[in-house]
């Protein structure tokens, strides 16, 4: 039986117009969907800018919704750069992602920091790929220096586009300047996919891994429905993060693809309770929000 309600459920990682991509909803639009679905919120990202001030607008139109802010490390901000990461912090953003178009992972999978499965709208300037590691394979001290900005905020210190390597030293270097909410940005997509015994390492470090629908979709799949879900029975529900990374203009709307993905994993044998620790409570969890009530 398909799920009745998403109430309590929250988006962690969504895309919306305007952007430099072309996208299925705008922002007003997937917060009026959201609201009309029982929808808890969303956190917004966008690979170009910080969201922060778009959370903050549809806050006040859509009053009793959750929606959150982000930044993503990439060129458009500075790159590695924690003047954006503070003033983001101090302004409310709960997500500082590292580099996604301009990491170095990504500009070596895609050959730029274009994807092969959309493209921009608007023309990119290249763009140095940036890595939080040095030469010798050491942490920059940069990223020291953002990561103590996160923790002091209480916020969450996602991985972006770094490789399986710069992933595994990420969340090691953020355990250790006492980041308390760590987020391993889909670990099954192509362009940084990991082992699931990798991912299962860094989830006993205190990580939490995204389980994203975008893995499933053409175009972008890089895994299977069977082995998604024995991953998730693998690593279990308490470290698993659902979310769609919907936005694209090719898919459905991000919401209807949550709704989607929920009642696949569903009939695919994942426990509804499951669903709900995944969609719901650890998602609170990370965004400093009362625990929902299941």
């Amino acid at each position: 039986m398909p799920l009745s309600t998403l109430t309590g459920y929250i988006d962690i990682h969504v895309h919306a117009g305007p952007s430099i991509f072309p996208r299925s909803v705008t922002d007003m639009e997937l917060a009026a969907e959201a609201q009309a679905a029982g929808m808890r919120g969303f956190v917004l990202k966008a690979h170009e800018e910080c969201t922060v001030s778009r959370a903050q607008l549809l806050r006040a139109q859509f009053p009793g919704l959750e929606v959150f802010g982000s930044v993503v490390l990439n060129w458009y901000v500075g790159g590695l750069n924690p003047y954006a990461v503070d003033l983001a912090l101090q302004r409310g953003a709960k997500i500082v992602w590292m580099p996604t178009g301009s990491a170095k992972q990504h500009i070596q999978y895609y050959g730029g920091s274009e994807y092969t499965a959309q493209k921009s709208t608007v023309r990119l300037l290249p763009q140095p790929p940036i890595s939080i590691l040095d030469q010798d394979g050491k942490p920059l001290p940069v990223l020291y220096e953002i990561l103590d900005l996160i923790a002091a905020a209480d916020a969450i210190a996602a991985s972006g586009h770094l490789s399986p390597v710069e992933t595994k030293v990420f969340v090691e270097v953020a355990r250790a300047r006492g980041v308390a909410k760590i987020l391993v940005a889909h670990p099954d997509l192509g362009l940084n996919q990991m082992p699931v015994s990798l991912q299962l390492e860094l989830t006993r470090q205190g990580a939490y891994v995204e389980k994203s629908y975008l893995t499933l979709m053409p175009g972008w799949q890089s895994i299977t429905l069977e082995e998604l879900v024995a991953s998730i029975r693998l690593i279990g529900p308490e470290r698993c993060v659902l979310q769609t990374d919907f936005g694209q203009a090719n898919h459905p709307t991000p919401v209807a693809g949550y709704r989607q993905f929920l009642n696949m994993l569903l009939d695919a044998g994942v426990p509804e309770a499951w669903l709900f620790r995944m969609g719901a409570e650890n998602p609170a969890a990370l965004l400093g929000l009362p625990s929902p009530a299941g």
